[in-house]
């Protein structure tokens, strides 16, 4: 008895250990390396009579991080799906509802690519072929399969944040963030209106990260400007919440919400406030290009080319590698989700 003990100790420990290093090598951007280590911590604890479930669920979740970052949108769902069955038995409501998110972005971004807006799902045809026949079946394309899985997902998740909030106020901002990107799939700009102004609402809370607040900000004065043609009132939103902001942000971050900011600007005709947000600019980005003295081909260009990094930021946010209390896991059992 006492030999089987030393071994379940030891698979347990083993298996905690992978899932350091794995986690280790998914915050340092080496997504297949990670991958390797989460799958053995899994095979450890697959020699454990009872493993525990939060740790379980974490590592699934956890690979299906790595999954998601190295493209292989069909094999990060199958993993969150499979975390999600362990969930019920880890009664943390914050890790399962993160979860839940997780996986909604997983099935916005298989929409995105069924409806032409991204590359194909890595899994190959046969997965490809399944989700045609069940869009057959009802009568919808595989994007709206997609983001009717996605809805549902987002809405499990916003159940449990709702139950626990404040406490977990910051990880709803992001998943109404995700729910933003739904909405723009589907064009449903009403929807993103209202989940616009809330997720900007949401933002003004004391224990919401600064990044997080930004990016409300940022998408609400996007939307207000692009979609409703209101960049008087982008521009008020901006200037009045940004200055607090920018200090506690990246560099790039910054420089893409200001990209909004000087677009709404320049509709506004307001030269002033174009040239100091284009300066400001400038100092983040430490392109000459981008002075204020230059013309107005060259300010143009550099919105653009801060827009396309902003696109690229919102798809990172996605899956992003910051630390959350995952599902119910214990300290060794770290778990990240998409943002």
């Amino acid at each position: 008895m006492a030999e089987v003990y030393r071994s379940v100790n030891a698979a347990g420990s083993v298996a905690a250990a992978e899932n350091e290093r794995g986690e280790m090598l998914r915050r340092a951007g080496r997504p297949g390396e990670a991958a390797g280590h989460f799958e053995r911590a899994l095979a450890a604890l697959g020699l454990v009579g009872e493993p525990d479930p939060g740790t379980y669920s974490a590592i699934l979740n956890n690979l299906a991080l790595t999954a998601y970052q190295q493209g292989d949108l069909l094999r990060a769902r199958r993993c969150l799906v499979r975390s999600l069955e362990v969930g019920p038995l880890v009664g943390d409501p914050v890790g399962r509802a993160i979860t839940y998110d997780n996986l909604g972005v997983v099935e916005v971004e298989l929409a995105r690519a069924a409806s032409g807006h991204g590359e194909p799902p890595a899994d190959g045809a046969r997965a490809r072929g399944a989700e045609s026949a069940r869009a057959r079946g009802t009568g919808r394309t595989r994007a709206e399969v997609h983001l009717g899985e996605a809805e549902g997902c987002f809405a499990a998740a916003e159940r449990l944040f709702r139950s626990v909030l404040p406490e977990a106020v910051d990880d709803y901002l992001r998943s109404v963030l995700n729910r933003v990107d739904a909405a723009e799939i589907r064009g449903d700009a009403e929807r993103m209106d209202r989940l616009t102004r809330h997720a900007a609402e949401v933002a003004a809370h004391q224990a919401v990260a600064p990044e997080n607040a930004l990016e409300a900000v940022t998408m609400r004065g996007s939307f207000l400007h692009r979609h409703r043609d209101r960049p008087r009132r982008a521009v008020e939103l901006m200037t009045a919440r940004l200055p607090g902001l920018l200090v506690d942000c990246p560099p790039e971050q910054s420089a893409a919400a200001l990209v909004v900011l000087l677009a709404a600007a320049g509709a506004t005709g307001d030269p002033a406030l174009v040239q100091d947000v284009t300066a400001r600019i400038a100092e983040l980005s430490g392109d000459p290009a981008t002075a204020p003295n230059k013309t107005a081909t060259n300010k143009t260009a550099t919105s653009r080319a801060a827009a396309n990094r902003a696109a690229g930021s919102r798809a990172a946010r996605a899956m992003s590698v910051t630390e959350q209390r995952g599902n119910g896991t214990k300290s060794a059992a770290k778990s990240g989700r998409p943002g």
